[in-house]
């Protein structure tokens, strides 16, 4: 694939097609991550099977051969996962998950150009973040429309209405938007990469975008979010131009940071809602106990098993059992939130210094600034910090694309 693509066939179906793969029909959903049904995963598993077979079939496999830094790295993870199962003797099936995630993120990212995989991935984000906003209105205002949806239940045994485009819990306090996703705190994950990609990644930022995106922020009420989009906004204030486009851009962003801050002190009920978690002891709600005890318990396993961590299969095992020697009782995996720490853990040093590395490639595409560069890795960190996305095939494809040394869009 070339940057001198038409433009008809820049933005043909087939590209639309496969972003609804990667992001619809994903570990990171509802339907097909934390479905008690096991139908869901069936088709998943189908559906990848053939999108593998359609990358095969239309790319010559160059990218697999060619000597590059992407597929050096992508051969060193291989390698330093295969490390994992030999020292651990470990032939859990998850391990082939992991390397069909990693080879199928690879090849969507050689298949895409750079700016049709931002301006495909944006556009596709955009209407699912326009159709949640309505769907959030709606299950605030006039609830009684929900209910006429079908019940599913999760793995955490919650009930959810699943509309299909949407999915809405009304298990907690406040109706959070959780969008497509298996919870707000993976939506926002989506919503704050479409912003770097909107500030970083584009020659002319669509502020209809950056406003949807933002509004559909407030609406997950996650904490995480708001420092996190915050972080990506004074990395984007750090940049230096002499473009009037790019400074119109800068007062937009300050604009926009004056009016939540605004609203935000305005409203005691939202400043309740998004800040008032810090500091509770509330697993279920991803608490800053659940957080702190991925980070501690997690870098205390890949101490006391550096090279080759401890492999997927005993994972649970020693995360129950670090968990209960840190704070007097075990927690079951399903409140681990940190991908770094549990790659370390899990994989060992080579991947997990591969991982961050990864991160490291990603924030070099943003800018040539060393304090633009160096914000936009902790958000990266930040991001990566928030769930587990060691099975996500955006994270997958995401990762792998940093990697792939192609001309950036210019700001």
């Amino acid at each position: 694939m070339t940057e001198s693509k038409s433009i008809e066939e820049k933005y043909s179906l087939k590209y639309y097609v496969i972003f609804f793969i990667i992001i619809f029909i994903s570990d990171d959903t509802f339907n097909f991550g934390t479905n008690n049904n096991f139908v869901y995963i069936i088709i998943k598993y189908v559906l990848y099977l053939i999108l593998t077979v359609y990358l095969l079939l239309k790319s010559n496999l160059s990218f697999l051969i060619k000597v590059t830094k992407s597929s050096l790295v992508f051969y060193a993870i291989l390698l330093s996962i295969s490390g994992t199962i030999f020292f651990n003797f470990d032939i859990s099936g998850g391990y082939i998950y992991q390397f069909w995630l990693l080879f199928l993120g690879f090849s969507i990212a050689n298949f895409f150009s750079n700016e049709q995989f931002i301006d495909v991935y944006l556009r596709f984000l955009y209407v699912l973040t326009y159709l949640s906003l309505g769907v959030f209105i709606i299950a605030n205002v006039f609830p009684s429309i929900i209910y006429v949806f079908p019940v599913q239940i999760n793995s955490a045994e919650a009930n959810v209405y699943n509309l299909g485009f949407c999915m809405v819990s009304f298990e907690n306090a406040f109706v959070r938007n959780m969008s497509i996703f298996r919870e707000p705190g993976v939506f926002m994950i989506y919503l704050n990469l479409g912003i770097l990609f909107e500030l970083f990644f584009k020659s002319r930022m669509n502020k209809k975008h950056l406003f949807v995106f933002i509004a559909a922020i407030f609406t997950t009420l996650s904490t995480a979010a708001f420092i996190i989009v915050a972080a990506i906004f004074v990395a984007y204030l750090f940049t230096k131009t002499k473009d009037k486009l790019i400074l119109k851009n800068k007062v937009f962003i300050i604009s926009l940071i004056f009016v939540a801050v605004i609203v935000i002190i305005a409203s005691t009920e939202l400043r309740s809602m998004i800040f008032d978690k810090i500091g509770k002891d509330n697993i279920s709600d991803g608490s800053s106990l659940s957080r702190a005890i991925s980070v501690l318990a997690n870098l205390k396993i890949f101490s006391d098993n550096i090279f080759f961590g401890v492999g997927i299969k005993n994972y649970p095992l020693f995360f129950e059992k670090y968990t209960r020697d840190l704070i007097g009782f075990g927690l079951d995996v399903g409140n681990n939130t940190n991908t770094i720490t549990t790659v370390f853990a899990v994989y060992g040093f080579f991947f997990g210094a591969l991982f961050i590395f990864m991160l490291v490639s990603f924030s070099k595409k943003t800018s040539n600034l060393i304090i633009v560069r160096s914000l936009v890795f902790l958000v990266l960190i930040m991001l990566y910090s928030n769930e587990d996305l060691r099975y996500s095939l955006m994270s997958a494809t995401l990762l792998m694309w940093g990697l792939i040394n192609r001309k950036k869009t210019e700001n």
